[in-house]
């Protein structure tokens, strides 16, 4: 088969997120189990772009959820397209994938375990609502505010910290690949360490579209923090990093008074940076 055969526009995209959708609410729709189902993300928000997924939600009744859950992975099966699955031992939703080059997002709720919350003040386009269950949340949540507890913090510093560590460690013993995949988390840790700083709203995956909202200061140091493919590019991209997390280190305990020892921080960070420092030296 010819690469060209294989093209799909931005057309052919959005045609077949669209066709998806209807084929998944004409399967949840018909369904006299679903009493439910929206949008949310950026489709909800009227933001998304040709590749956009499609992130559903599809409440059920109560003693039909377990059924749901068991079965996430079989319905998508019955829609045109379909490709594969990803997906989770225990969770409640799956992600499937679709011909060209869509997919779908599905959580499942029990109607009873609804409760008001701040992540329903996000924008959510109902699809189906036949007993107002979901336009009742969405007016029972209004109000809500996200409010960031310590121990979120408290936990995103430490593992922030320890990927650093580690990044250290592993390139020392010449594990350049699983040294590169750590990076990649202390990098993570920084952008949600720059959202905690500017009271972005969360984000369900910390990476998604930081390069939208990112400070400009934050996404200059990590556009250049990609480099080559050895021991000395990789800890020299991460000396500069840690010094970009110490200082928002400092200003996350001082927004959010952090109960944990500022001075055990720094003395984490710095030990690594010795670290680095002394083996330049030799």
């Amino acid at each position: 088969m010819e690469l060209t055969s294989l093209h799909t526009s931005a057309e052919d995209l959005v045609n077949g997120r669209e066709a998806l959708l209807t084929n998944a609410l004409r399967a949840f729709a018909g369904d006299r189990d679903v009493v439910g189902v929206f949008l949310s993300g950026s489709l909800a928000a009227g933001t998304a772009d040709p590749y956009s997924d499609i992130d559903l939600r599809v409440v059920v009744r109560p003693e039909r959820h377990a059924w749901f859950v068991d079965h996430r992975r079989d319905l998508p099966k019955a829609w045109p397209g379909f490709l594969f699955n990803e997906w989770l031992p225990g969770a409640q939703h799956c992600v499937s994938h679709f011909r060209p080059f869509n997919k779908v997002d599905i959580f499942y709720y029990a109607a009873d375990a609804l409760r008001p919350s701040s992540w329903f003040t996000l924008p959510v386009k109902i699809l189906h609502d036949p007993h107002g269950i979901v336009e009742d949340l969405l007016d029972r949540s209004k109000g809500f505010l996200f409010e960031v507890a310590e121990d979120e913090v408290d936990c995103s510093i430490s593992k922030g910290i320890a990927a650093a560590h580690e990044v250290y460690r592993r390139a020392h013993r010449g594990e350049l690949l699983y040294a590169h995949t750590l990076l990649d988390e202390f990098r993570q840790h920084i952008m949600r360490a720059d959202d905690l700083l500017f009271d972005r709203t969360p984000h369900s995956a910390l990476h998604a579209n930081f390069d939208r909202r990112g400070s400009h200061a934050v996404m200059a140091m990590l556009s250049k923090s990609f480099g080559t493919y050895n021991a000395v590019a990789l800890v020299s991209t991460l000396t500069t990093l840690v010094q970009l997390y110490r200082a928002q280190v400092t200003k996350l305990h001082d927004k959010f008074e952090l109960s944990r020892p500022l001075t055990n921080d720094f003395a984490a960070l710095e030990i690594l940076s010795a670290l680095i420092s002394s083996h330049r030296a030799t």
